[in-house]
């Protein structure tokens, strides 16, 4: 319910969400919607309404994801999950030895079956059961027509891994907006609009349609602005519109988008688009725009680029360690030096539990990348041997941000 202004008039809206489990009925006769009138269905438009509700009784998240195990899930993102809900209080409280009574609890794992929810949310390897949990970042050189990219990228893991490699991009390419004080001739850094891009990111991972195949998200970097576009017209009978003011939370994956809620992630007022304008607005953007087609949704940041500094630290990245490691080297584990070398720029006093945590790989092959690149002179060791940490070298500091 809202109040909306008509002339000088202002008048009380109220809307009336559609039941989610029709047909009903009302004086011995099923009743709906048919444009501006409420009708008494025939008997085909009944034997419809039953179909759909059908469908509905098991929503796709809540379908059992055949051939999946417990053994496929990613326990220490489940064991972060439990540690959440008992920092935050937001839900039922388990300890970290009660995993299988988490997830039947929270309807992740119902009848003997893990769920497509539980797939997306915590599976080590999600798109070997459901492809459409991918997510690709493309950087373009120039317009939507132009096939000329130079940066793309698939994103694989469960939804959790995803948020945090694609944020850890957003951080460090994602170019910085400068302005100059009339009064003091000085240049001010302006930083892009974090929490708008994070919630958009989210709000794209979160509720986008899963139960399509050949769904997506893409993020896409333009020269002029950034798209986030997932799989799935908006939920729950909205518009584009509704969009910049305070409205009802009607997600499309209710099981997600609660494990979202429980780690604090997310929050279900209904104010999170409001609060990605205010800001993008703050910050001196443009506001966010959406645009809901059939089956997809796009939200547009204008002004929000990627430094072209961005690509030459990434290639310098790549040339340094190509350069430094011994060339019988695999390309998997060159590949992995690389993104190791990217972690460690990006997240100063790293340890080695973090990047097992991180690769999901043994602490035993951790150490033998680290000693690789410690021989490479990439990387440095610092500190007392049980409270020590890892930093790039001073040399390899200084020419990635020269």
């Amino acid at each position: 319910m809202s109040v909306e202004k008509l002339g000088t008039k202002e008048i009380l809206l109220a809307k009336v969400w559609n039941g989610s489990k029709p047909p009903y009925i009302f004086n011995g006769g099923i009743f709906f919607r048919r444009g501006n009138r409420t009708v008494k269905a025939t008997s085909t438009e009944i034997s419809t309404l039953i179909t759909e509700r059908q469908k509905t009784e098991l929503h796709w998240e809540r379908q059992p994801a055949l051939g999946v195990d417990i053994n496929d899930l990613d326990e220490l993102e489940i064991r972060k999950t439990i540690q959440d809900l008992t920092k935050y209080g937001r839900g039922k409280l388990f300890s970290e030895k009660e995993i299988e009574d988490f997830l039947t609890y929270y309807s992740l794992y119902r009848d003997g079956h893990l769920t497509n929810a539980v797939v997306v949310l915590f599976a080590k390897e999600p798109t070997r059961y459901l492809p459409q949990c991918r997510v690709r970042l493309t950087v373009f050189n120039e317009s939507k027509t132009s096939d000329s990219y130079s940066y793309d990228k698939v994103f694989e893991g469960n939804l959790f891994r995803n948020i945090e490699e694609i944020l850890q991009f957003f951080e460090v390419n994602i170019a910085t907006k400068s302005k100059f004080s009339d009064k003091k001739w000085l240049r001010e850094d302006i930083t892009y609009p974090k929490f708008a891009l994070r919630e958009g990111l989210m709000n794209a991972l979160i509720h986008r349609d899963f139960s399509s195949v050949s769904g997506t998200v893409h993020i896409a970097f333009y020269p002029t602005h950034l798209e986030i576009i997932n799989s799935g017209s908006l939920y729950g009978g909205y518009s584009p519109s509704d969009l910049a003011k305070s409205h009802l939370s009607v997600p499309r994956n209710p099981d997600i988008a609660h494990i979202c809620f429980l780690r604090q992630m997310i929050e279900k007022i209904g104010r999170g688009t409001v609060l990605m304008i205010e800001d993008c607005e703050s910050k001196g953007y443009a506001s966010p725009k959406w645009d809901s087609n059939v089956g997809y949704t796009t939200v547009v940041f204008q002004g929000v680029t990627v430094t072209a500094k961005a690509d030459a630290v990434n290639d310098a990245v790549n040339d340094a360690v190509n350069d430094a490691v011994n060339a019988e080297i695999t390309s998997s584990v060159k590949d992995r030096l690389i993104e190791i070398v990217n972690y460690i720029g990006l997240n100063p006093k790293t340890k080695v539990n973090d990047l097992v945590n991180h690769f999901k790989v043994s602490e035993r092959t951790i150490k033998e990348n680290l000693k690789v690149l410690i021989e490479a002179n990439l990387v440095v060791y610092s500190g007392s041997k049980k409270a020590g940490f890892y930093l790039l070298t001073k040399g390899l500091h200084d020419k990635l941000h020269e």
